[in-house]
């Protein structure tokens, strides 16, 4: 019954990928038909005539637009979330994500290149702006405190993603533990020594003679053996991944020990900027702030400040001016100082990048340094939150922070930043006059079962999203044959089952009573991870299985595949406060 179901969840899903645009298509016109608004008869001619591009360009232009009600604001928004990242299939839209983001960047480190002659100068000469930005200069200094490399090293570790050397789908911690070569910059060789000479895990990986169950702590073998095992390279590698249908996301990879470093000075900065009152693990204050700065109960309201191409905005002249002096050196030392593109080397103007471990905590120290800044010469307390570059600060300060990001090279996004009106933007929160009116974002293609499930799930997880979508969702929901029509009356995973009613529920016919349990089960989609079998036969895994032990990795999957998944149908039962598989039942 389960292998006969999967071949129909296969074959199902082999369906739906040769006809996804056309099940988006479907959807959009449906959607439209069902809402009686000027935006949406706009949209529908476009989509009937499959005019994609056209269809792109009008919903960026709705998102520009101000609307009077929030009842509008969001219906509009949502509408044009479910075009803009869509990922239509290549030809379809006539824009070149790629170039866009390239030249984006482009632009970037050209402007870095501006402000770093403009801060070489100020080092030079006296700065009109010296005053406040010896104020900022001293807030970092007081917040980042000493240069402690031993701290730094206790949070060194290896992430999920791609580096120099490690990339593909098998990007885990074993592979890059395992790897036959570490790539690192010639500045940050001697650091990355460093931190992994107090790791008697890499200690034992290196040291450990072949056939041998004992290793050496012989220091002057392990700089021999990392010697040997290290490539010395001085650059990061340009990736781009999808952002919208117009434009990609530029990234870039790191060489593997560089981001085993800054991996440990991010945690550092993370643990220095929450002693003053800034948690990079939660985004919930700055939705918060976002909320009652819509709201038009304040003479001085909280305003939102977004900003274009933040991370590569961060110049080097900035943060050599800025930054205490150890700081910036150490952290010059372990970044990449250039970049390929195309087989091409080029030495980069900005000092990080996305993709640069520290690059987000040094993105919040720099513009909480500002904000910090622009409420003191106001001779206010600070009540201010920075997350990355979401910035919120009361209306009375916004000009002068806004002055101060311009002075220090950064580009302030007039579209998404809000000083006035009823709407606020930030972490994921939108906010009109308190009402929340986030929409649901659309960047995957309607292609499997899975990916069916998801979206219908997401819509009726809120009521506003529910009647907006109420057609749509029928069509989808249309598409299912009966033998694949997996619900359950309780939440979970999200891309499982549908989440229906319980009348619903009870007329299915997967739904069962388990006297034994004494509860309702169902059945649905189980995804889980594809083992990376193949790291296995690396010499060292058992070295690298502790590591995973005592990093805390799963022990059913202690290593899996980045990509790659394994579907299997089970039956669940809600037993309590969880979901349970139930062993017992040997059918479904």
């Amino acid at each position: 019954m389960k292998s006969r179901q999967l071949r129909g969840v296969s074959l199902f899903n082999s369906k739906m990928k040769a006809r996804s645009l056309e099940n988006f298509r479907a959807f959009l016109l449906t959607l439209l038909e069902s809402i009686d608004h000027p935006i949406s008869k706009s949209f529908y001619p476009l989509v009937f005539e499959n005019r994609w591009t056209e269809l792109v360009d009008l919903a960026d232009a709705a998102l520009l637009t101000e609307y009077r009600a929030a009842d509008e604001h969001r219906l509009v928004h949502q509408l044009a979330a479910v075009i803009r990242k869509y990922p239509y299939p290549k030809g379809s839209v006539a824009c070149d994500p790629k170039g866009k983001a390239l030249k984006l960047f482009l632009t970037s480190e050209h402007r870095c290149s501006l402000v770093n002659r403009r801060f070489s100068l100020y080092e030079k000469c006296r700065s009109p702006h010296e005053k406040a930005l010896v104020m900022a200069r001293s807030w970092i200094s007081h917040t980042l405190g000493d240069l402690r490399l031993p701290e730094i090293w206790d949070g060194c570790s290896f992430g999920p993603g791609a580096s120099v050397g490690v990339a593909g789908n098998a990007t885990n911690m074993a592979r890059k533990l395992l790897s036959n070569v570490w790539t690192v910059t010639p500045g940050a060789y001697y650091y990355a020594r460093s931190a992994l000479i107090g790791d008697f895990l890499a200690m034992e990986l290196l040291n450990t003679a072949p056939g041998r169950q004992q290793f050496s702590l012989d220091h002057e073998l392990f700089n021999q053996k990392f010697k040997d095992k290290t490539s010395l390279i001085d650059y990061n590698k340009l990736t781009f991944v999808p952002k919208t249908a117009k434009i990609d996301r530029t990234i870039a990879v790191e060489p593997l020990l560089n981001g085993f470093v800054q991996k440990g000075v991010d945690l550092f900065m993370r643990k220095r900027l929450k002693r003053v009152g800034i948690d990079l693990n939660d985004q919930t204050r700055n939705q918060i702030l976002a909320r009652k700065g819509s709201e038009h109960g304040e003479s001085d309201p909280y305003v939102t400040i977004d900003l274009s191409s933040a991370s590569d905005s961060i110049s080097i002249g900035l943060c050599r001016y800025m930054l205490p002096p150890e700081w910036f050196d150490f952290l010059s030392q372990i970044r990449s100082r250039c970049y390929m593109l195309n087989g091409n080397i080029s030495v980069y103007h900005k000092f990080t990048t996305m993709g640069n471990g520290f690059c987000f905590p040094l993105e919040t120290l720099l513009f909480a340094s500002i904000c910090h800044t622009a409420y003191s010469e106001k001779s206010l307390k600070d009540d201010f939150s920075v997350y990355g570059d979401d910035i919120i600060v009361r209306q009375s300060v916004a000009t002068r922070v806004l002055d101060l990001l311009r002075i220090c090279g950064f580009q302030v996004n007039s579209n998404k930043t809000c000083l006035f009106g009823p709407f606020r933007e930030s972490c994921g929160a939108d906010w009109f006059e308190g009402e929340d009116v986030r929409p649901l974002n659309l960047d995957y293609a309607f292609d499997s079962l899975q990916n069916i499930i998801k979206f219908c799930n997401l819509a009726r997880s809120k009521g506003t999203w529910e009647g907006i979508f109420y057609q749509s969702l029928q069509y989808l929901e249309s598409l299912i044959p009966s033998e694949l029509f997996f619900c359950r009356p309780f939440t979970g995973q999200v891309d499982t089952a549908l989440e229906v009613p319980l009348d619903v529920f009870m007329a299915s016919s997967f739904s069962r009573f388990d006297k034994f349990y004494q509860t309702w089960s169902w059945v649905e989609l189980i995804t889980s991870a594809r083992p990376d079998v193949l790291v296995k036969r690396v010499a060292g895994y058992n070295v690298a299985l502790m590591r995973g032990a005592v990093t805390g990795c799963r022990s059913q999957v202690p290593f899996a595949e980045r990509r790659n998944t394994r579907t299997k149908i089970r039956r669940i039962a809600y037993c309590g406060a969880s979901s349970t598989f139930l062993p017992r039942f040997a059918g479904l």
